[in-house]
């Protein structure tokens, strides 16, 4: 340092030496806001506002201020606004002259403080991001010096955390809004099912030894035998249906259909001691609906369209039979005859019976052996008997919707039940069949705002909520945050 400079610099001294409560006071009227302190990708944005009074920094001295990255364990400093009184500022810009300030760390800025004028300074600049830095705070160190003697101020705070993007976006908590079912007065139950029977040519006895018709006899005892034999309920009724294939006269099928019906009536009368009247009898003489629905499945027909085309026809059966016989040399008739009419031959048959009603403790067992017996609202009570959420909770509404898969309520409640567990295929499915009652409508709101449909979710979730769903209020709640979320998500990119 040359002796001008080193008369600068003891004038100075002396002035610091008299003056060491200023130093220690100067820092404390330094005031910085932080506009935003922000991660975006690999770096960190710092935009802040530093304003030092008028009076803070004597002439003949300086005062830098710091910006500094701290945890606990470690620290990084970043570029500092150095602030020169007058009379420092001509040695410093001395200094720079005559290139004695080769090893001075890069400043942010440096401006000069001028009497009777304070500072605004605004600091923006960005700094690589790391990881310890996401507990890290921002303060501002300030350094007061006059030709080398320091007073280290304290750390003034910019911030106590960075702004940083979420590890991901805000998960919302749906409420739901379950509807307890009506109770049915009688809970009515039918067991139904097809038996194929196989007759002789032209006749109507049943032979219980003939070809498979042991088997298909066994299948109509069992399901009657299961009702008759369970203490819960009550046989009130079986009905038989009969159907014939279109070969041959309808007249003649009419009355074989009729004959045939009635048999298989007298064999499940004798056998189980039924009495007439507790059957209900009805035929199809010539199956052509089923003739159509077996035909639409089966494209190894020959002449297919012709085939249809007859049975779409306004000719009576028998016309009917007639044309397709001639069809293609015989060769359609001979394949339906083979492949396709004898599927048609048939009886239907529906066994209804009565339940009686359960309590909640035999309900919970009932349920795992014989759901179809509970009603819809006994199956609610069994739910509401276990804790809500809970794995058999969940699954009473999941039986409860396979029992009853076409109940609007049934199919709300296994909605709720399906988002819960982010099953949003099945609850999907589930909404298309719960009707529009209000909690449908708040079900559906959540399954928009779990999809991200913010815009659809409120407009549902608000018709909700105006219709008396408290669980729709709660709901645009989350729906706020998750629309303030998305914001703040966005506000990164």
């Amino acid at each position: 340092m040359n002796k001008k400079m080193n008369i600068i610099c003891s004038m100075a001294i002396a002035l610091i030496a008299a003056q060491p409560v200023v130093m220690a006071q100067t820092a404390e009227k330094v005031n910085v806001v932080c506009n935003d302190l922000v991660q975006r990708g690999d770096s960190v944005y710092i935009d802040a506002l530093v304003t030092v009074p008028a009076d803070a920094v004597k002439s003949s001295h300086y005062l830098e201020l710091t910006p500094v990255f701290s945890t606990a364990s470690q620290k990084t400093e970043l570029p500092s606004i150095l602030i020169n009184g007058k009379s420092r500022q001509k040695l410093y810009n001395r200094m720079i002259a005559l290139n004695n300030l080769k090893n001075d760390a890069p400043h942010y800025a440096v401006v000069t403080a001028e009497k009777g004028k304070g500072l605004q300074i605004p600091y923006k600049t960005a700094v690589g991001y790391q990881d310890w830095m996401k507990d890290a705070q921002l303060t501002l160190n300030p350094d007061n010096c006059g030709c080398g003697l320091k007073s280290a101020g304290d750390p003034l705070l910019v911030s106590n955390k960075i702004r940083r993007r979420p590890d991901q976006r805000y998960l919302v908590a749906p409420t739901y809004a379950y509807i307890s079912p009506e109770a049915e007065t009688v809970k009515n139950r039918a067991e139904v099912g097809e038996a194929y029977l196989d007759f002789q040519v032209g006749k109507y006895q049943i032979l219980q030894n003939f070809r498979n018709n042991a088997s298909e006899l066994n299948k109509i005892d069992k399901t009657i035998n299961t009702i008759t034999t369970d203490k819960n309920v009550t046989a009130k009724g079986v009905e038989l249906k009969g159907f014939a294939s279109p070969e041959g006269s309808y007249k003649s099928n009419a009355t074989l259909s009729d004959n045939r019906v009635k048999a298989l009536r007298d064999y499940v009368a004798q056998k189980h001691e039924f009495a007439n009247s507790f059957f209900r009898l009805s035929t199809v003489p010539e199956d052509w609906d089923g003739f159509k629905a077996k035909l639409e499945a089966d494209d190894q027909c020959p002449s297919r369209d012709a085939v249809m085309a007859i049975i779409n026809g306004s000719n009576d059966p028998d016309q009917k039979e007639a044309a397709l016989r001639k069809l293609d040399g015989r060769a359609a008739y001979r394949y339906v005859l083979q492949n396709i009419f004898p599927s048609l031959r048939r009886s239907e048959y529906k066994v209804d019976y009565t339940v009686r009603f359960f309590t909640v403790e035999e309900g919970r067992e009932v349920i795992k052996t014989h759901p179809q017996q509970l009603s819809l609202s006994e199956m609610y009570a069994v739910a509401n008997s276990y804790q809500v959420g809970s794995e058999d909770y969940n699954n009473v509404f999941e039986t409860a919707v396979r029992m009853f898969s076409n109940d609007p309520v049934a199919n709300l409640n296994a909605a709720n039940i399906a988002m819960s567990k982010g099953d949003m295929s099945s609850a999907s499915k589930y909404l298309a069949k719960a009707g529009n009652s209000p909690q449908a409508i708040n079900a559906r709101g959540v399954y928009n705002m779990m999809q991200g449909n913010l815009d659809e979710a409120g407009k549902l979730l608000r018709e909700a909520e105006s219709q008396g769903v408290k669980e729709a209020t709660a709901n645009l709640k989350e729906l706020q945050k998750k629309i303030d979320d998305n914001a703040l998500f966005d506000s990164y990119k």
